[in-house]
């Protein structure tokens, strides 16, 4: 049992393992506690869950100028990986169509002497931290919906990002570095995507196939779109940082529609070896009413379905009770797990 991960953590940076390590989103329940958390994260990784993704804005790791504050990072390293999951980490300085910045560098150019120097100075302070645990670094979140509207800023902010990655890759040789897109806007803005992604170590994106109403693809689009990511990616390994797929009727979607959803994307990921080197889906449970209504004023799209969208991502419904796509994933882990033994 120990050989094919001892063959996954030997792997040197731009090899892709021939099956993706497969993670989830973890969160619990409306009143769950840490203990519950934690409870969840064993039964997972026990199934076969091998990936955590975290997500952490620079904002959070620089509270105010010069002050910097890396236990989110800290606590994810030691506790994550310490129960014996890879991780995977984004670091974000543009989140969808946000600006993630200390609130004294939020106006700064992007190719400014201050925002570089104090961009080097925290990806000094987070080097050390970064264990062998941590398999992938990105410097942005589904970064080409903002420069989608910010146009004059992809250039300077392509170059905040490859010095970044030089900086990491100098303190971290071994870690590859990149930026996460939204596979939608990638497919839309080609140019940006290939300029963003001129110098990483890998390609990160975000897939949610939904219309632009936020209501929902059909299934069937799921093999030929993760076939379209790999031909993306070139001969770069390809890492899907957010999977997911709401359940709402409002959508078009349904209970059925999101477990159909995680059979097709276990199928699909599975069918390029070699290609993928690991998928993330999100969510495990809804997020509850409080955190919707925070995410609709903080990407300002106050619009029912978004809404609707972001309150049945998970498997799970707010009270926990497990929608039939979380017996899906759990089944297909269980077996993907069994068959790697």
């Amino acid at each position: 049992m120990l050989a094919p991960l001892l063959a996954l953590l030997t792997l040197m940076p731009g090899q892709t393992p021939d099956m993706p390590l497969i993670g989830i989103s973890p969160n619990v329940k409306v009143g769950g506690t840490i203990q519950e958390l934690v409870q969840n994260l064993k039964d997972l990784k026990a199934a076969g869950l091998r990936l955590q993704y975290v997500s952490v804005k620079w904002s959070e790791l620089e509270p105010d100028k010069g002050r910097l504050d890396l236990k989110k990072i800290d606590d994810a390293v030691r506790g994550l990986g310490g129960l014996g999951f890879d991780l995977a980490i984004t670091i974000q300085t543009l989140d969808t169509n946000n600006r993630t910045l200390p609130a004294d560098l939020m106006d700064k150019p992007f190719d400014s002497p201050e925002m570089r120097s104090r961009w080097e100075a925290l990806l000094r302070a987070v080097a050390p931290r970064l264990t062998p645990r941590v398999r992938w670094v990105m410097l942005g979140n589904e970064v080409e919906v903002y420069l989608a509207s910010h146009g004059a800023e992809l250039e300077p902010y392509a170059g905040f990002v490859e010095r970044g990655r030089a900086r990491l890759r100098e303190l971290k040789p071994a870690l590859p570095v990149g930026v996460t897109c939204t596979f939608g806007g990638a497919r839309a803005r080609p140019d940006h995507f290939r300029r963003l992604n001129r110098d990483t170590d890998f390609v990160s994106l975000t897939y949610y196939p939904l219309k632009p109403d936020f209501s929902v693809q059909p299934v069937s689009v799921v093999p030929a779109d993760v076939a379209k990511m790999v031909e993306m990616a070139g001969g770069k390994p390809l890492l899907i940082q957010e999977a997911g797929y709401p359940a709402d009727p409002l959508l078009g979607s349904s209970e059925d529609a999101q477990s159909a959803f995680v059979d097709a994307l276990f199928n699909a990921v599975t069918s390029h070896p070699g290609r993928i080197a690991a998928v993330n889906y999100f969510l495990l449970v809804d997020f509850n009413d409080q955190l919707v209504e925070t995410f609709l004023k903080y990407y300002r799209v106050p619009n029912a379905k978004f809404r609707a969208y972001l309150a049945t991502i998970g498997l799970r419904k707010q009270d926990g009770t497990p929608r039939k796509a979380y017996g899906t994933f759990m089944a297909r882990l269980k077996a993907r797990n069994a068959a790697t033994r």
